[in-house]
């Protein structure tokens, strides 16, 4: 399996052609089984129970690339977080806490119940007892990460994905958790690819439509810049990896 690049590949097709014990930290966003138009690639309106024992199948193939004492993060939506956690729990993986992304920007119009901030979780698991001193406390002060959602109109990042997560929100993440060989079996349009390049860390990635493989590899054919300014939120008790003292102390990468 070759490093460092997208690969279009299932995901359990992908993660079977990795050897044990090979992946040292995991950083997946898989789909939450809400309806969102994947096109024809994938069907993201199965049976509970169906979709509770695909989880089952890639979450026991990331069980197995996984080295013992490290960590995988899993994010997960609201309505279906039984049925990914059932999974998770037939495998050996230990659960240990939720990350927590909020967002202080919404997506009101996802339901009539959604309010003006909204937070989505990501399991923390790890392969057997974890090596916290893998854990680089600076990066991870709080087990809430606050970063503005990433949109198909946000000018320095225009790609076309339904899902598409915020570089900084999975820079924190990488750092945090030291990876330095990084895996995505749902590597979408390539965020993690490209969290992973600017910080000068390995990664395997997996992603089963074309279109979005060709995306990301383009997008890490690009330079990156550090040059962005993002308001963060004064009022933040941390998490976005840097202090809440200035609106303009973020640093937004842009993709030319």
């Amino acid at each position: 399996m070759e490093i460092n690049k997208i690969t279009c590949s299932d995901c359990i097709d992908g993660l079977k052609q990795l050897p044990d014990n090979s992946i040292d930290f995991v950083l997946t966003d898989p789909p939450f089984n809400v309806g969102i138009d994947y096109q024809e690639d994938y069907d993201d309106n199965k049976q509970d129970e169906e979709y509770s024992d695909w989880c089952y199948q890639w979450i026991r193939e990331i069980e197995r690339v996984l080295q013992e004492g490290r960590y995988a993060i899993i994010f997960t939506g609201d309505k279906k977080l039984y049925y990914i956690m059932k999974a998770i729990y037939r495998t050996n993986l230990i659960f240990h806490h939720f990350l927590k992304w909020y967002k202080p920007t919404c997506q009101r119009g996802l339901s009539g119940t959604v309010l003006f901030g909204r937070t989505e979780l990501a399991f923390v698991l790890s392969k057997g007892k974890p090596d916290i001193k893998r854990i680089n406390r600076k990066t991870l002060y709080s087990d809430t990460l606050i970063h503005y959602n990433t949109t198909n109109s946000d000018k320095y990042n225009a790609v076309n994905h339904n899902c598409r997560r915020p570089e900084p929100l999975y820079r924190q993440i990488i750092q945090g958790f030291d990876g330095k060989l990084v895996l995505d079996c749902f590597m979408g349009s390539g965020t993690t690819a490209v969290a992973c390049k600017q910080l000068g860390v390995n990664f395997i990635g997996f992603e089963i439509n074309l279109e979005y493989v060709d995306i990301a590899n383009k997008r890490l054919q690009q330079n990156t810049l550090f040059d962005v300014m993002q308001p963060l939120d004064v009022k933040q008790d941390g998490g976005n990896g840097l202090p809440p003292t200035d609106k303009s102390v973020g640093i937004r990468p842009t993709i030319l």
